[in-house]
């Protein structure tokens, strides 16, 4: 529910009015409270005030609560309940039909705040469940788009990746913000299941890199999923903490894949960077974050638990860690395709020892260089070895 509601009552009689406002306060509920008692004042105040809410009586001298409820239905998306004396089981009865919210009698005033506070987590979850529809719905238009534009596997990739690359977050928006990164993106087959996604919110840039479950058009199609619901997590519901984020994606997730009992998922990387104290906020699902201080090399663990990948929803609390970093340090971003290919002279994996011994050597290097030297160094390493899995690696300096 809104902090602060805004409440139109549509009552003629003062002392009624009165006790409703008093039942509110005594609960504790924030609100503006206003007062009409005919049907000019009511629409006057509907477009002038904008409530959030309205509460009216059954019956005034000149006007009645189906006629201002058939005022809103037509004109407005506002909740409105009766508050009333008692009256007939039949009427009652049309005003459920007619779309009256709830009725409460004056009698029981006390029961208000609390069947307030019940109408809008309903709403509140009507609408959370729309928009995953709407945002189902887009998926599965644009699934359709592959499938009715493509004709053999080839060009399904090729159009999937089109769409993966059209959702990813351009990178001007990186250049806005910080002066010195690289992104490193070789997926394993002409699409991938890797992706990262970047906002930037009041003062914070915030990051993510995530590995989602398989390769190829699987994998695009979770990373598609993946960045839509970032954008309406930061963008819409305005959540920019990342262990919250997480939190949010991995009920999403599900929700989103319910109906298909995917067990598909991905592990993520997430941080919010505060681009004027420097201070780097991060929460982890199965992916670290490495940061390169002027000291050396910290690795910052993450959560254990992937983000969806079960057919039933588990709830996992996510940890957000907070690393304070300096100007000139950098941090980096990665899935594990590069820490599970195979190659060098061993024909074995690089692991993560590996790795972080290699990012040690790049210390004091410009990140646009640093990005030259892995490209060289993992197409050393595979060697003549087949590329296992995708691999993205991203490095910004603070």
């Amino acid at each position: 529910m809104k902090k602060h509601l805004k409440i139109l009552v549509l009552e003629n009689n003062p002392a009624d009015a009165e006790h409703i406002q008093r039942e509110l306060s005594r609960s504790g509920m924030l609100f503006t409270f206003k007062v009409v008692n005919n049907r000019e004042d009511f629409i006057i105040t509907l477009n002038n005030f904008e409530p959030d809410l309205v509460l009216s009586d059954h019956s005034l001298p000149s006007f009645n609560a189906l006629e201002a409820l058939t005022i809103i239905n037509h004109n407005y998306n506002i909740p409105f309940m009766i508050v009333t004396n008692p009256v007939s089981e039949e009427y009652a009865v049309s005003c459920i039909k007619a779309g009256v919210n709830d009725y409460i009698l004056k009698s029981a005033l006390h029961k208000l705040p609390a069947a307030i506070g019940t109408l809008f987590a309903e709403n509140t979850q009507k609408k959370e469940k729309e928009s995953l529809e709407v945002l189902n719905r887009q998926i599965n238009n644009s699934f359709k788009e592959i499938e009715e534009k493509n004709t053999n596997l080839t060009e399904c990739m090729v159009y999937t990746g089109a769409l993966q690359e059209a959702l990813l977050s351009g990178t001007s928006k990186l250049d806005e913000v910080v002066s010195d990164w690289f992104i490193y993106n070789k997926p394993k087959n002409v699409i991938g299941g890797d992706f990262y996604w970047f906002e930037k919110k009041n003062n914070h840039l915030i990051i993510a890199v995530a590995d989602c479950t398989g390769h190829g058009v699987r994998g695009a199609i979770m990373s598609i999923a993946g960045t839509l619901l970032l954008n309406k997590i930061v963008n819409e519901k305005h959540i920019t903490k990342p262990a919250e984020i997480l939190q949010t994606l991995n009920y999403s997730i599900y929700r989103f894949f319910k109906e298909n009992s995917s067990r598909d998922g991905m592990d993520i990387a997430i941080c919010s960077i505060d681009l004027e104290t420097h201070v780097v906020e991060y929460a982890g699902a199965n992916r670290p974050l490495w940061v390169m201080h002027h000291s050396g090399l910290q690795e910052i663990s993450p959560t254990k638990h992937s983000i969806g990948g079960l057919k039933t929803f588990v709830s996992h609390e996510y940890k957000t860690e907070q690393v304070l970093t300096e100007p000139g340090d950098m941090i980096y971003l990665v899935t594990d395709g590069i820490i599970d290919q195979f190659g060098g002279i061993k024909d074995k994996k690089l692991k993560k020892i590996g790795f972080q011994n290699f990012i040690s050597t790049l210390r004091f290097k410009h990140l646009i260089e640093q990005k030259v030297i892995i490209e060289n160094f993992v197409n050393e390493w595979m060697g003549e070895h087949e590329q296992v899995d995708d691999i993205l690696i991203i490095g910004i300096k603070i």
